[in-house]
């Protein structure tokens, strides 16, 4: 197995599936904003008292994430805080994150690091179904009737062609891309800068990358 590190260049935006996973630990009494009332449309202030949250930050856009505090308790609402500017965040795949509270409309600041690990498996052979076609001609003898009982009966053979798709299979040759990101970042009071809570977080995703694919038929 190859052992990749992602390219610094590029961005956590460019995937907008990423979910990481995670808890949330509040050390002093968190202040945010977040998303409640008829469709989660409207904004209130919530406390979020110390204590450990399983969370997780999932990446709307290259411009909206959603931090979500899962309720522990069966009947109680998920608490959503947006984390949402009016211009891309440009977070790296690899190196420091920087969100101030003023950016994102909420009292806290976000500092953290993100690393992004892919690993490639060995190449892999099968074969699996496909679709083929084939373009084949086909007649048919058009005849109209006669113009008086006993006139001749006029006849000609009209031809066209038709594309006529077919099950088959194919021999293919692929490897797997697998994608590990984690995410530690503190909260932070936007005033005094005093550390408010930590968020640790991980995602994964496994790709499929076809190297061949053979003939279908």
């Amino acid at each position: 197995m190859k052992s990749l590190m992602a390219l610094a260049a590029l961005s956590l935006m460019s995937v907008s599936c990423v979910n990481l996973e995670g808890n949330l630990n509040v050390e002093q009494m968190l202040t945010a904003k977040k998303r409640g009332g008829f469709l989660n449309l409207k904004m209130k202030t919530v406390e979020i008292q110390p204590g450990s949250y399983h969370a997780s930050l999932k990446v709307n856009n290259a411009s909206s994430f959603t931090l979500k505090l899962k309720a522990d308790k069966e009947g109680e609402a998920d608490i959503l805080i947006p984390i949402k500017s009016e211009t891309n965040f440009s977070i790296p795949s690899n190196g420091n994150i920087i969100i101030r509270g003023n950016q994102i409309s909420q009292p806290f600041d976000i500092s953290g690091n993100i690393k992004t690990t892919v690993t490639t498996s060995g190449v892999e052979r099968s074969t699996e179904d496909c679709t083929f076609q084939r373009t084949e001609r086909y007649c048919d003898r058009i005849c109209t009737p006669p113009a008086t009982p006993y006139g001749p009966v006029h006849c000609t053979v009209q031809c066209q062609d038709i594309i006529t798709s077919y099950p088959g299979t194919r021999f293919v040759e692929y490897h797997y891309k697998y994608t590990e990101r984690n995410l530690t970042a503190e909260l932070l009071d936007a005033q005094n800068k005093a550390v408010k809570a930590t968020f640790s977080g991980t995602d994964y995703d496994t790709d499929r990358i076809y190297d061949y694919y053979g003939e279908c038929r």
